[in-house]
Formats: C-alpha cells, sequence, structure tokens
C-alpha cells in the first residue's frame, strides 16, 4: 500500500481509484463494510483501491486540547489497510484552507481535481464541508457533474433494533473497560501500540517486571488490570515479509493501566507483565490487544500489599489463557 500525504500533484497512477471516505478511526465493522464494498467496486472496474482521511483528524483541529479519544492510531490504521488490500491511502491535509471548503469546493478541488476519483463510497450518515454542510446526496449530486459515482451505503450494527456499529460506542465500552463488547463491534481486540519506555523498575523489586508505554492519542482504558497479549512489531514485520502473517506471536501478559496511586503516579500509563519473558525490549515497537477485564485499579496500603495482589492477577490472567 502506498500512503500519500496530499490530494495535489499526484501522478496519473496514483489517481483514478474508488475511494471509501470517512475518519475510520478503529477500523470497526462498519467502516470494513465500506471499504469491502468500495473493494468490489475496484475490482469489477478493474481500478485501485484507496481508502480517504483526514489528518490530523477534524476534531484535532477544531479541538486541539480535547482528551485522547483515538481507538487506533495513523500507523496501526495503515497495518490493517494493508490486510484489507487497499492499493492507496490518501491523506488529505485538514487544514485552515480545508475547513473553509464547503461541499462543492471540496468534490471540484479535492476529489476531482486532486485525486481524480472514479467512484466514492462512504456510509449513508457521511458528512463534510464547512460546517458539515454536505452530506451522501449532495455529494452524489455534485459528484455526477464530474462523472464520479458515489455508492452511500446503509449503516451496519449488530442487528437493526440495536443501531449502527459506531466508534462513540468503542470509547464508552473501552472507558468501560468493556473489553469484550469493545472487540466484538471492532472484530478485533481493542491494540494500543507504541514504544517500549524506561519506566521506574520498580517491577523488578517485587519479581514483576514491565514493559511500560505511554497512551499517548489513545481513548483511555477504565483503570485498573487486564489479561493482554503483546507482539513485538519487529517480529510482527518479519511475518509479513516472510508472508507468515498468521505465525507471528502473541506473548500473554497482565497489565495495568491507571496512575498507580500506591507509588504516587501521576500520569495515566500501560504497564505490561509478559509472563515466561526476559528479553530487554527497551525502545522496542509493540502492539498490546486487550483480551479480559481483571479488576479496577486500587491503592495498597504497601509494596507487599501489592505484591500480593499482582501474583493473584497473574494466576487470574494465565487461567484465562490456558497457561
Amino acid at each position: 500500500m502506498k500512503t500519500l500525504t496530499d490530494y495535489k500533484n499526484l501522478s496519473p497512477e496514483e489517481k483514478g481509484a474508488v475511494i471509501a471516505l470517512g475518519n475510520f478511526d478503529g477500523l470497526h465493522r462498519g467502516h470494513q463494510a465500506v471499504i469491502h464494498a468500495a473493494k468490489d467496486r475496484a475490482k469489477a472496474l478493474g481500478a485501485p483501491l484507496a481508502v480517504g482521511v483526514f489528518r490530523p483528524h477534524p476534531v484535532l483541529f477544531f479541538k486541539p486540547d480535547t482528551p485522547p479519544f483515538r481507538l487506533m492510531s495513523a500507523a496501526l490504521r495503515a497495518r490493517t489497510l494493508v490486510d484489507l488490500g487497499v492499493d492507496f491511502l490518501y491523506e488529505i491535509p485538514f487544514n485552515a484552507a480545508l475547513r473553509d471548503m464547503d461541499d462543492r469546493q471540496f468534490v471540484d478541488h479535492v476529489l476531482h481535481d486532486g485525486l481524480g476519483a472514479r467512484h466514492i463510497m462512504v456510509g449513508e450518515d457521511y458528512g463534510f464541508g464547512k460546517n458539515r454542510c454536505g452530506n451522501a446526496e449532495s455529494l452524489t449530486r455534485l459528484c455526477a457533474k464530474h462523472s464520479i459515482d458515489v455508492s452511500a451505503l446503509d449503516l451496519v450494527g449488530l442487528h437493526r433494533f440495536y443501531g449502527k456499529y459506531g466508534s462513540t460506542d468503542i470509547r464508552k465500552a473501552v472507558k468501560d473497560g468493556d473489553v469484550f463488547h469493545a472487540a466484538h463491534m471492532l472484530s478485533r481486540p481493542f491494540i494500543v501500540d507504541g514504544t517500549i519506555i524506561q519506566g521506574e523498575q520498580r517491577g523488578r523489586t517485587i519479581g514483576f517486571p514491565t514493559a511500560n508505554l505511554d497512551f499517548g492519542d489513545y481513548v483511555r482504558p477504565r483503570f485498573g488490570v487486564y489479561a493482554v497479549e503483546i507482539r513485538l512489531s519487529g517480529e510482527n514485520e518479519e511475518a509479513r515479509a516472510g508472508d507468515k502473517r498468521g505465525k507471528t506471536p502473541w506473548y500473554p501478559a497482565i497489565a495495568n493501566t491507571g496512575k498507580r496511586p500506591t507509588v504516587g503516579g501521576e500520569a495515566a500509563r500501560l504497564e505490561v507483565h509478559i509472563f515466561n519473558f526476559e528479553r530487554d525490549i527497551y525502545g522496542e515497537e509493540v502492539e498490546v490487544a486487550f483480551r479480559s477485564f481483571i479488576r479496577p485499579e486500587t491503592k495498597f496500603e504497601n509494596f507487599y500489599a501489592l505484591k500480593a495482589q499482582i501474583a493473584k492477577d497473574c494466576l487470574g490472567a494465565r487461567a484465562i489463557f490456558g497457561i
């Protein structure tokens, strides 16, 4: 997959795609339905398959101080799109010029002149343009002037009585610690990726060394202890290169999310203790998949009480993984 960071000055080979448009934060089941429909259309037309997103997310442009809310980093989204068979990822810069475009200008300048779109695929609730003045109906009408076809898909949900799959609902599930429900809506576990950083190494002193990550822009899960799995991104890339995607190892682990009140922590952090693992992975890129919530964050009287509880938590997580 080729990632393009602007919609201007593209080569002829980078244009003429069937484009799925959306924010695609999390790439949940609803997003996947749009992309799969675009893939079918691209195959029928003999055209490339593309996904178009805004970067940064419009919410961050309008409200840069908004609390962390992302379900997926840009890097993880790109890796997932490769698995979905996408040829081009258009990361359309969201800036003041784009903010001020109405729906007609967006279609004329971005979709037609810039990307040379062949076909546009969106969800039926798609909104775009200045103050979200555009919708699926205006997109269809305006694109027709350039002979660009548009398909607006019905929303995808668990059942018509329960409504659509949506990023807002998934964020709420993660915040509530309901990672089972979040995984169902995503079609995969909620995953946090990042670089292993140096911590205070207190875990080593009580026999539970941890790999530590900052949450960055990710939505904060309910603070507490989880059964998780961790994968080293380097090993994942090696598996991709060798066409062994199904054999990339996920290591069973236990994780604590929160501010570590027993030791007076202040910043939210993800600490992962990997079972039966002794390698030094400082500085490595990893992915952490949340599998099951075990208990909420608790402040203990001392390190001895904390150590005893962690031992119990590890037994529970090992039971979940059958080890």
